[in-house]
């Protein structure tokens, strides 16, 4: 064979592996989960405290507990009020990067409002400061190992001398907003908030989720569409739940968290933040 031509060969037969390895790539990598539009936390910013500039309302006590329940374990942050009363209790579930600083300083927040918060660590202890690491946080904890602390939370909660065992919501963003969507409809809650988490479009498990229900989402977030958002919602109208969907057109994943810089947008968090405390007075109190 001449060897222009034999070189022609050798480029075209280059050319199409390139083509192929890129077709391989495409078609098999993972889907977008969302999180990557925001990137690894940036600590420097705990959470929305320095967003409203201002201490919380109710002096707040907190502390590291230890949960067992029929040998299921896990730990929590405990933020409650110092004054002495009854009040609602809330499970505060953490983002795939898992129980940091940020997650603790929410607590502290809402607790200020006048509940007894309990920030559960479904990680065992694991916080992750990148995408790989916080993907292994969620690949390790799959529902069946995750439901069972939620409920041992819950009744751990409901135990408790300062909490009024009837008035128990959950609350959780990104990865955590999924886990409070499955804490609703696997335990007896009186309210759920969702902030852009996974949810179902299944008519038989949300047949369980009778409490109101709170969601907010991004329409540019890439793994939850708004499509199925609205599905979802009106799946819990046609059956008689309470539920109120926000849907901020120019945010997408993870827009609440001010540690996650590049997709935080102030003004929206704010109003879903807000909207929150009204849901959960309303509902609570």
């Amino acid at each position: 064979m001449p060897k222009n031509k034999t070189i022609r060969v050798a480029i075209i037969v280059i050319a199409a592996c390139i083509v192929a390895a890129l077709l391989w790539v495409s078609f098999f990598k993972p889907a977008p989960t969302g999180h990557e539009q925001a990137g690894p936390p940036d600590m420097r910013y705990l959470g929305l405290a320095e967003v409203f500039g201002g201490k919380p309302k109710m002096e707040v006590s907190t502390k590291t507990v230890e949960i067992e329940d029929g040998g299921v374990k896990l730990t929590g942050f405990l933020a409650q009020p110092v004054k002495s009363g009854k009040y609602p209790g809330i499970i505060m579930i953490h983002e795939w990067w898992g129980l940091n600083d940020q997650i603790k300083s929410m607590a502290v927040i809402l607790a200020g409002e006048g509940y007894v918060v309990l920030a559960v660590d479904l990680f065992d202890g694991k916080v992750a400061t990148t995408i790989p690491e916080a993907q292994a946080n969620i690949g390790d904890n799959p529902p069946e190992k995750t439901i069972p602390k939620m409920q041992a939370a819950v009744k751990y909660l409901r135990g408790l001398t300062d909490v009024n065992a009837g008035k128990i919501a959950s609350l959780g963003w990104c990865w955590g907003g999924g886990e409070s969507f499955l804490i609703g409809v696997n335990e007896d809650v009186q309210a759920t908030v969702i902030y852009y988490g996974q949810t179902s479009t299944d008519k038989a498990v949300l047949g369980e989720m009778k409490q109101p229900v709170i969601g907010f989402f991004g329409a540019q977030d890439t793994s939850i569409p708004v499509a199925k958002v609205r599905e979802f919602e009106n799946i819990l109208k046609d059956q008689g739940t309470s539920v109120d969907i926000y849907i901020y057109e120019k945010a997408g994943h993870a827009f609440a968290n001010p540690t996650n810089t590049q997709a935080f947008r102030k003004d929206e968090a704010i109003d879903a933040w807000n909207k929150t405390l009204d849901f959960l007075k309303q509902n609570l109190k």
